[in-house]
């Protein structure tokens, strides 16, 4: 097949101007900057709060990646995991360690958060099945342990 020379030219625009544009793209807003204190200010009122205690100590400057808060919604309930290898402290409060680093989760009833689990892990994860809350701890050897909402606290599965 013979593409006509109009064609051809067509195409090497348009090819040259996804070159030119590659650049522009890598230079983004969220490319450059992956920490932000939008991140936190735009958690709900209690959560805000508690984070915000972490000002003090970090020396005034807190920040927080995309996935700082994730959110699980179940029937009755949301929940919201905040996973503080997501946080920049300038000071360097917030320690990780070979426990892990601080994660929390907080649940909301009658419109209002409340913190229902705070441990140090390399990771959590939150899930549902069958309308029901889980959260899964994750270790530094690839253990894992899962917790189950019983309606007032995450127990043992």
């Amino acid at each position: 097949m013979k593409l006509s020379k109009l064609t051809c030219t067509l195409l090497g625009g348009v090819m040259a101007s996804l070159v030119l544009l590659q650049p522009a793209l890598s230079y983004s807003g969220t490319a450059q900057h992956p920490w932000s204190r939008a991140r936190i200010d735009m958690l709900p009122a209690e959560i805000r709060a508690d984070v915000q205690k972490w000002s003090a100590a970090c020396g005034g400057s807190i920040a927080a990646a995309r996935y700082f808060a994730l959110y699980l919604t179940v029937p009755g309930a949301e929940f919201v995991a905040l996973h503080f290898d997501e946080f920049q402290c300038r000071s360097g409060a917030v320690h990780c360690d070979s426990a892990g680093c601080p994660h929390e989760v907080y649940i909301a009833t009658g419109g209002r958060y409340r913190r229902v689990l705070a441990v140090r892990a390399h990771d959590i994860r939150l899930s549902s099945a069958n309308n029901q809350a889980f959260v899964e701890l994750l270790d530094g050897h690839g253990s894992s342990r899962t917790l189950r909402w019983n309606g007032s606290r995450f127990v043992a599965k």
